[in-house]
């Protein structure tokens, strides 16, 4: 991983500098830590611990880590941001009443947050910054329990069908309608499950909650290729989320202005 410094201030984003190394990072949900995971190795870094209980899903975006399904009262499951140095939330969300919103996905090309609703019969559902929730359209079985996006080439990645179809599968998901379609079986049967997609390298990458375990997938049959362990006993890491380096962040906001002016 390497020390970046990021200052952003395009394509509608508030100029901010922040100091954030380039990789993967994840959530606990069940003891509330933050980690940061190593891409070649699959082995977990404690960083810290939160202000706020549980989550589900992890993606960054304008400069902030957001997680889904955090426990915060008085709004019960809250979308907020997680400060990676000390671990202090922010609320953004109370996810339209939802307790269910297990995985995140981000386009900072779009500026906009997405996840599916399993509460309300696996809908997937946009987020903005501001806290705005867009319902888009039913995915089916795909209940979105680890998601990514991919900024370079337009395609949200989803898992789903876990139980049903034998093990969990790799989907793409349309962000205008919802609609779905099956890439293949990841072989792991697990429901607690984490995307990330590197878009530096076109790698995605998924961590087994159940195991530990880091993988990398197949974007073209959903196959997934062990990497190696979390090395992190008795914590269940089922999240994921990549952050890249500051060029990447800045060409894909640039890009995002460009299409608007046109």
């Amino acid at each position: 991983m390497r020390k970046v410094v990021v200052v952003l201030a395009v394509a509608g984003f508030a100029a901010s500098a922040f100091a954030v190394d380039e990789g993967l990072y994840a959530f606990s949900s069940w003891t509330s830590e933050v980690w940061s995971i190593d891409e070649s190795t699959g082995e977990a870094t404690h960083l810290t611990d939160t202000t706020a209980g549980s989550f589900s899903g992890a993606s960054f975006l304008g400069g902030e880590m957001y997680g889904t399904d955090i426990w915060f009262d008085p709004y019960e499951f809250t979308v907020g941001t997680i400060d990676l140095d000390t671990g202090a939330y922010a609320y953004v969300s109370d996810q339209g009443g939802s307790w269910n919103w297990h995985g995140l996905a981000s386009s900072d090309g779009a500026g906009v947050l997405w996840s599916i609703d399993q509460d309300a019969g696996n809908v997937l559902t946009s987020l903005a910054p501001d806290g705005t929730i867009t319902s888009i359209g039913s995915t089916g079985v795909v209940d979105g329990r680890g998601m990514a996006y991919d900024d370079t080439n337009g395609i949200l990645y989803a898992t789903g069908g876990y139980g049903s179809a034998g093990a969990t599968h790799l989907y793409t998901v349309d962000v205008a309608d919802g609609a779905t379609a099956d890439l293949g079986s990841t072989g792991l049967d697990t429901f607690l499950i984490g995307l990330a997609y590197d878009e530096s390298t076109q790698t995605l990458y998924a961590n087994d909650g159940n195991t530990g375990d880091l993988y990398t997938v197949s974007t073209t049959d959903g196959s997934a290729t062990h990497v190696g362990s979390n090395l992190a006993s008795d914590v269940t890491i089922d999240s994921l989320a990549w952050i890249p380096e500051p060029a990447s962040l800045g060409l894909l906001a640039i890009g995002a202005l460009l299409l608007r002016r046109r």
